[in-house]
């Protein structure tokens, strides 16, 4: 049975009422997202490493879970992608009685107002092969985890709890049975937990631990309270006895504690103490905490205690003692001086100290892990793909960029492609904004980019000139005011939107929405306070003890604006204590279109407008930092008249960041939550979980750009699913056949650009080359897929044995067959593995069993090479031409080379024919020296004699296939080595018909066996599968192992 199918544009009117609610499980498993970086790190809290193998360490990223090391920093890999149900990675313990036994606790105890929330501890015991969860879930953050040194199953946990609101799993929890069972053996509150936990290296019955009063909203942060206490236990944690108040200690209101019991003298403990009435300080004790001394109260050591505060007693020397804080500071002399280490970035978190060389240590920081061998001296790099980013926008540039403010670095502009072998450093820069803001570049024009930032500030970048210019609405300084004081309440990541209608006119958010008509020159406010402007929300943030007001909890504000491009005019508002606005008149009027089914004070993460509707919109409600985790997220069809909750399928704890249309498919829908994305295929009535290869990790914003998806994830950098078009066109039942074939063209060669241009580390992937076709499979079966030409001549074929149920891919590049070599063979000019093929139509055909499907397929030519479909024919046929005259070249060499091995097998006494033969070989020997250069026997000696014909002929079929077109330098060249390969042809011929002949008529009379000429190459090649040796072919191009399989997903 044959089937024809053409792919017919499915209609967008009314298509979501035909689709399914969801597509079968699996279905999507093998779509491919692509990480393109940028690869720097982001936060990490926690680290450790392993005792007894010095080069192995891990990181926790704040929210790209855990990281290893096995060769001290130089590598890096994410070890729990698939065991976790949460990114964000705050405690690492590994036992030191046996390394392959880890543990890790989630969430982060440093309770920014960004973190992520935790869902328990997790255990291997294959040094990070493999993962189990082993409880205490609701802790949301784990703080601290010590091990027994002798024994691994003995473990004792700090969980701080819930960071927005009371619960009762909170405090110290211990194991005895490597995490299977858990006793809370210290609980303090349902307000405080447990933030820093130590052990006697001396004796593993003594513990110290401290507790934590702390929490945080939308609008405050609490650091201390009568909750914040440092306990000791003598037997295990058995019982404990609060010292908080013993001789030495402040007297007043306690904050966060950082304590460590020394290892290299008996009874010192050192701690670093948040307290009131300045008692903040570095304090010790050499009594196991009876009585104390304060040591410093260098301000260095103790700036934002609630972000920072921990204390590490070094193990050989009991005078050294290092703490973390905006630097880690090390002291040598008991705390009397002390000196920065110098790490590779700012606001350090956490550190680990090698028991058996202290030299050796690993930190957590703010730009993720480093390790250092030579006591600080020099650090390994930050290079991973663990950037936080909170906004992405797409620019329309080729290839385009992405953009969005990375957490605790700079902002980013960063190549979708890069110009080589993936997307590396210089691939990105720094654009306008900081940090945090939302970076969105002019739709008129790419080089020209709008950036924000904390504290109100905005300016915009221009790539093109250099030029940085400041357009902030009212630039004040407010770092450090509570938003009582602001003129206008910008908050940490304040809303930034173009007018779809005018590229000059820019909508930015305070507790007002400002516009601009000149593209920043002077802001108007159009809108009035679009909040609840509750005064008791815009107090002073921190305390009791210490004041914190960076500009992350500036509130109330307007969070988001999504101006429709459906309607003039129509603007829609939503603020971050849970407030919708819209106005249809450019903001002469505004109505309040909250839900009133809506969580009261929700922040209105993100609304975007439909595409396809002007009244229709869709809003995510993240109503975490009340303490609930539970997702929201709602649209209406009526501009805001009803709204509609649309989470169901979504996970509970999954609260939502963003909901976007896709700009095609009228009702598919995008969602990105904190544990990953979702989609939904009926206008959010229903959702499904997007997986494929996406690592859990926050998704905190979308977009479309044409038929890409892209993620901003807050702590795995950039993703991108390429060619979401088979989604746009996915039938309501998987049926088995092709789905999506995109019309493609070649990437421009970029020449060569040397090696490296001193770029090391990784890089982000590129999007993938050549002809994608999607195809499905009702159930499991073999699938073979071949790319015809148009007269006919099969090019690849790809035989996918046993693909699974659901969507798969395969790339398959239109080539042909190019020079083959010989054994030995060593030439200047090695020539590419295939020849590419002309601009042009070609057929894609899927055989499943006696079933075919076919579907045409445009190769184009590629605008940005410069040549015209005429040059691109050209350079191919002289392409061709040149192949084929190379590879009469070294089929001649293959030939004469094989007489040689003839002659020597020959046993000649001295007599006419052994003088023929040796004659014959000297004159074989004459042209096979004009073909090929036969004194290279190492790869650089072409470099020492010089090139020969078919060295000559490769590099004129590589200036042809580089440039994509001829020239008539070219093919003056050619003619002139045609016609040294026409005479040496000639001469072997004659060689063969005069020479030869002569000397077998003497080696048969000698009664020897004669010569004889074997078939040029190039006929056996003919009598075999054309097919087979394009699939070679490009093998060899794409630098693969021949395989069976080389599609992507099934």
């Amino acid at each position: 049975m044959r089937s024809r199918v053409l792919f017919v544009a499915l209609a967008l009117v009314g298509i979501g009422a035909s689709l399914p609610a969801q597509v079968p499980e699996g279905a999507l498993s093998h779509m491919h997202f692509r990480n393109i970086g940028p690869f720097r790190g982001g936060r990490s809290v926690a680290c450790a490493g392993s005792v007894g193998r010095p080069k192995e360490y891990y990181f926790g990223a704040t929210g790209g879970g855990l990281w290893k090391t096995t060769d001290a920093g130089a590598n890096w890999q994410c070890v729990t992608d698939g065991f976790l149900g949460s990114s964000s990675v705050g405690a690492i313990a590994t036992a030191p009685s046996n390394p392959d036994v880890v543990y890790i606790g989630t969430g982060e105890r440093d309770i920014r107002g960004n973190i992520s929330p935790g869902d328990g501890a997790y255990k291997s015991t294959d040094a990070g092969k493999t993962w189990t969860r082993i409880g205490l879930e609701d802790t949301q953050i784990i703080s601290k985890i010590v091990v027994d040194p002798k024994n691994p199953d003995i473990v004792y946990i700090a969980a701080l709890g819930h960071a927005h609101g009371p619960n009762l799993q909170r405090g110290v929890f211990k194991s005895t049975d490597g995490g299977k069972t858990w006793s809370k053996v210290l609980f303090e509150s349902d307000r405080a937990g447990a933030v820093d936990i130590s052990m006697d290296p001396k004796d593993s019955k003594t513990l110290y631990a401290s507790t934590w009063e702390a929490y945080r909203n939308a609008f405050t942060l609490n650091s201390g309270g009568p909750g914040s206490k440092l306990y000791k236990s003598t037997n295990g944690g058995a019982t404990w006895t609060d010292i908080s108040r013993n001789k030495g200690l402040p007297t007043g209101l306690l904050g966060k504690i950082g304590v460590s019991a020394s290892g290299a003298k008996d009874g010192r403990v050192w701690a670093v103490v948040e307290a009131a009435d300045d008692g903040t300080g570095v304090y010790m004790s050499e009594d196991k905490g009876d009585s104390w001394s304060l040591v410093t109260k260098k301000p260095d050591l103790l700036q934002r205690p609630w972000y920072f505060h921990h204390i590490y007693a070094d193990p050989k020397d009991a005078n050294t003692v290092y703490i973390t804080n905006l630097g880690t500071w090390k002291t040598k002399d008991g705390g009397k001086t002390w000196t920065s280490l110098g790490t590779p970035h700012g606001d350090n978190h956490d550190l680990w100290i090698n028991p058996d060389d202290p030299n050796c240590y690993v930190n957590s920081n703010d730009g993720g892990g480093s390790v250092s061998i030579d006591g600080g001296k020099t650090w390994s790099a930050q290079n991973f793909a663990t950037a936080q980013f909170y906004h992405v926008y797409a620019d329309n540039a080729n290839p385009y960029h992405l953009l969005g403010a990375q957490q605790d670095n700079s902002s980013v502009r960063i190549a979708t492609k890069g110009k080589r072998a993936g997307i590396g450093r210089n691939d990105w820069d720094s654009t306008a904004g900081f940090e945090s803001g939302y970076i969105v570049p002019k739709p008129d024009d790419p080089d020209i980019v709008y950036g924000g930032n904390y504290g109100g500030s905005l300016n915009t970048q221009n790539h093109r000139t250099g030029a940085n210019r400041d357009i902030s609405i009212y630039p004040d300084a407010v770092i450090g005011h509570g938003s009582i004081d602001a003129k206008y309440r910008f908050q940490w990541t304040y809303p930034i939107a173009f007018s779809p209608f005018d590229p000059n006119t820019v909508y930015v958010g305070s507790q007002y929405v400002h516009r601009s008509r000149n593209g920043g020159v002077t802001f108007d406010v159009i809108s009035p306070d679009l909040t609840h402007n509750d005064p008791a929300t815009q107090i002073f943030s921190g305390g009791p003890i210490t004041k914190d007001n960076s500009g992350a909890e500036v509130y109330p504000t307007v969070f988001t604006i999504a101006p429709s491009a459906r309607q003039r005019g129509l603007i829609w508002a939503g603020s971050d204590d849970g407030l919708v606005h819209l106005t249809k008149d450019d903001g002469r009027t505004w109505v309040d279109v909250t839900p009133p089914q809506m969580p009261h004070n929700a922040k209105i993460s993100i609304i975007s407008v439909s595409p396809f509707a002007a009244g229709t919109a869709y809003m995510a409600v993240d109503n975490h930092l009340n303490d609930d985790l539970a997702p929201y997220a709602y649209r209406t069809d009526d501009f805001g008249k009803t709204w509609t909750k649309i989470t169901n399928g979504v996970a509970g704890n999954a609260f939502v960041r963003v909901v976007r249309e896709d700009p095609v498919r009228k009702g598919m829908l995008y969602m990105g939550t904190e544990t990953g994305l979702y989609i939904s295929w009926d206008n959010g009535d229903h959702w499904q979980p997007f997986k494929a290869n996406l690592p859990v990790t926050p998704i905190h914003d979308l977009t479309i750009h044409g038929d890409d998806l892209c993620l901003a994830t807050h702590g795995r950098s950039f993703w991108i699913l390429d060619d979401i078009s088979v989604l746009r066109n996915l039938k309501p039942t998987l049926e088995t056949g092709i789905v999506w074939v995109k019309d493609a063209m070649p990437d421009v060669a970029s020449g060569f650009g040397g090696f490296g241009r001193g770029e090391t580390g990784p890089r982000g992937e590129n999007p993938p080359a050549g002809i994608r076709v999607f195809y499905s499979v009702a159930k499991s079966t073999d699938v073979e897929i071949k790319l015809i030409d148009s007269a006919g001549k099969k090019l690849i074929t790809r035989t996918i044995h046993g693909a699974e149920p659901g969507v798969g891919v395969v790339n398959m590049t239109p080539s042909y067959a190019s020079v083959v070599g010989f054994p030995g063979m060593l030439i200047w000019d090695q020539p590419n593995g295939s020849i590419d093929a002309p601009p042009g139509q070609y057929t894609v055909r899927m055989i499943v069993g006696k079933q075919t499907w076919e579907q045409k397929v445009n190769w184009k030519l590629n605008p940005d090479s410069g040549n015209t479909e005429a040059d691109a024919l050209k350079a191919f046929k002289l392409s061709c031409q040149v192949r084929d005259d190379a590879n009469l070249a070294n089929d001649t060499v293959v030939q004469i080379r094989d007489l040689y091995k003839q002659m020597d097998a020959l046993k000649l006494g001295d007599g006419p024919a052994k003088k023929a033969v040796a004659d014959l070989r000297t004159k074989l020997s004459a042209v096979e020296n004009q073909l090929y250069q036969t004194k290279s026997h190492a790869s650089e000696d072409v470099l020492n004699y010089p090139a020969m014909l078919n060295d000559r002929l490769c590099a004129v079929l590589n200036r042809l296939q580089g440039g994509g077109s001829s020239s008539p330098q070219i093919e003056q060249l050619l003619g002139d080595l045609e016609a040294i390969l026409k005479t040496q042809m000639d001469v072997i011929h004659k060689i063969y018909a005069e020479d030869l002949v002569a000397t077998n008529k003497l080696l048969e009379a000698e009664k020897a066996t004669p010569l004889v000429v074997a078939p040029l190459r190039e006929v056996e090649r003919k009598k075999k599968s054309e097919e087979g040796i394009m699939q070679m072919a490009r093998e060899a191009r794409e630098g693969v192992q021949p395989r069976e399989e080389d599609g992507e997903g099934n």
